[in-house]
């Protein structure tokens, strides 16, 4: 007679091994895609409403310069400084957010071609002007008056101040060169 076995042999121990190895393997081959990470929502850079409000500075400036023919030349200057401080804030947010190619994250203001154009240069084609007529303001659009780039200068001084106080020592003494320099500017204005 043949004895019974009770015990699995080696080999049917090896095989039932293999099976469950070769299981594993399908099942980790399925279609179903891995899980997506949190994503991870980064909050605007703070210098960023600086720098619009900088060359909403500059914009009204120039704006109030021809209605205020006394100070006009002060003015110039307010917007060409206002414009300084867009530039270098817009370079300190490019830095820290890692761009290396420089390009300005606040809207510039809008120029024409030819003044678009480096000197030395010849202006690119002209490029097809819009189906739709550009949208003009109403006419009745009264002009920026002094006291208005006087109250907005005022506010953002403050603003870079306030903004200096918490911020990294690099941030802090650039807020505080704008800070330093509305404040000049408001007492020129005076």
């Amino acid at each position: 007679m043949t004895a019974v076995q009770t015990h699995p042999s080696r080999r049917t121990v090896l095989r039932a091994a293999g099976g469950l190895g070769a299981g594993a393997l399908l099942a980790g081959c399925t279609a179903q895609a891995p899980p997506t990470p949190p994503q991870v929502v980064v909050p605007p850079d703070p210098l960023v409403v600086l720098a619009v409000a900088a060359r909403a500075d500059a914009a009204a400036a120039a704006s109030a310069a021809p209605t205020t023919p006394a100070k006009a030349v002060v003015l110039a200057t307010v917007a060409a400084e206002r414009r300084a401080h867009a530039d270098a804030l817009d370079a300190e947010i490019a830095r820290a957010a890692g761009s290396v190619d420089g390009t300005p994250l606040t809207p510039p203001p809008a120029t024409t071609p030819a003044a678009a154009t480096p000197p030395g240069s010849t202006p690119a084609a002209a490029t097809p002007a819009p189906s739709t007529p550009p949208v003009t303001p109403p006419a009745t659009t009264p002009p920026v008056t002094l006291a208005q780039v006087v109250a907005a200068l005022t506010a953002n001084q403050r603003t870079a101040a306030a903004a200096a106080t918490g911020a990294p020592p690099y941030r802090a003494g650039l807020l505080g060169s704008v800070a330093a320099a509305c404040a000049a500017e408001l007492a020129v204005l005076a």
